[in-house]
């Protein structure tokens, strides 16, 4: 009996041990496997670019930052410099079918050629009533000249913006299928988030109505509307039921693209950019981009390539003019289709 006693009393110590054993083993390996969960956790929400594939612009981009603003690195940027600056239509959100702050100007022009439609002759006009995307961007500077025009003639500020936000949000965008307050490119969302995170001051130089685009621009972009300069038009002071007005003269006062955004610019800041992005397509965004090159100190230019028909649209200028100026002056070329991991979120 108590042989039979001893005999299970140590048959009992030996489960408890193996069982002891059993435990350990289960929590240092549940111990690895969280710590390497941890790890790949931590290691992906360290990535700023999530939606940019790695590429070798993906890391130019990421040691630009780095190095401009590490204290004592060559390309250190000083904080009271380190400003970015970025056209909007084809580099932070879709262009096409029409520039998304032309959504609102559409309405104002349908109205304004219902009571008066002799202007319904002007091409651009006629091409953005007919949805002849085509003949639209045909129409070139001029067209839009002509589009603005039209619909803010006579109108004033608050009558202009007052029904921007819910236009975008009630117009659906024809590829993308989401409202087109919706349409802002994810990659770019995320490099403005980069960019503002390094003491970085993002601001928006865009060829669209200056008033339409500060509507939208934090929403969109996370930029506050007073960074940001666009094409405006001719404003005078008024009173209209004795209340006083700032009326719309029908004259454009400057359009802020080409030659003209670098103006723009330097009337705004002061300063040259020393990072800024536009695209290719309208060849609008070179002179904003070599004035940047040129400055005093490290810089960074962003291209943006549409070569992306499937996820995006895919259109280039007809003698390539923005793509071989980015080569000459050695400007950095986003490809849609390679470096980015999506377009739009949906």
């Amino acid at each position: 009996m108590t042989l039979d006693i001893k005999r299970r009393a140590f048959e009992g110590d030996v489960h408890m041990r193996l069982l002891s054993n059993h435990h350990a083993v289960g929590f240092v390996v549940g111990t690895v496997l969280a710590c390497i969960t941890l790890n790949v956790s931590a290691w992906a929400q360290s990535d700023p670019l999530p939606s940019w594939n790695a590429t070798p612009l993906k890391q130019a981009i990421l040691d630009f930052v780095k190095a401009s603003t590490s204290e004592g690195h060559p390309k250190y940027v000083v904080p009271k410099d380190r400003v970015a600056v970025f056209d909007m239509d084809g580099t932070l959100a879709p262009e096409k079918p029409v520039p998304i702050a032309l959504i609102p100007v559409l309405a104002d022009v349908k109205e304004a050629v219902a009571a008066k439609p002799f202007l319904g002759e002007k091409p651009a006009v006629a091409a953005l009533l007919k949805g002849d995307e085509q003949a639209l961007h045909a129409a070139g500077q001029q067209g839009i000249l002509d589009l603005v025009n039209v619909g803010t003639d006579g109108k004033t500020t608050e009558e202009i913006v007052k029904n921007v936000r819910p236009l975008l949000d009630k117009g659906i965008h024809p590829k993308f299928k989401v409202p087109y307050s919706k349409t802002a490119y994810q990659p770019m969302r995320e490099l403005l988030a980069l960019l503002e995170a390094n003491g970085f001051q993002n601001w928006i130089s865009s060829g669209s109505p200056l008033l339409i685009t500060r509507e939208l621009s934090m929403e969109m972009f996370g930029i506050p509307p007073e960074r940001v300069i666009g094409s405006y038009v001719g404003t005078k002071f008024d009173e209209r039921d004795g209340r006083t007005v700032l009326v719309f003269d029908g004259r454009i006062a400057n359009f802020n693209d080409g030659a003209g955004k670098p103006v723009s610019i330097n009337n705004a800041l002061g300063k040259r950019p020393a990072f800024i992005a536009g695209n290719e397509g309208g060849r609008g965004d070179i002179a904003m981009m070599r004035w940047s090159k040129d400055r005093d100190g490290p810089s960074f230019q962003l291209l943006i390539n549409h070569d992306d028909e499937l996820r995006e649209y895919a259109y280039s200028e007809s003698d390539n003019y923005s793509l071989e100026a980015a080569k000459k002056y050695g400007f950095h070329i986003v490809s849609m289709k390679d470096d980015w991991k999506t377009t739009i979120e949906r």
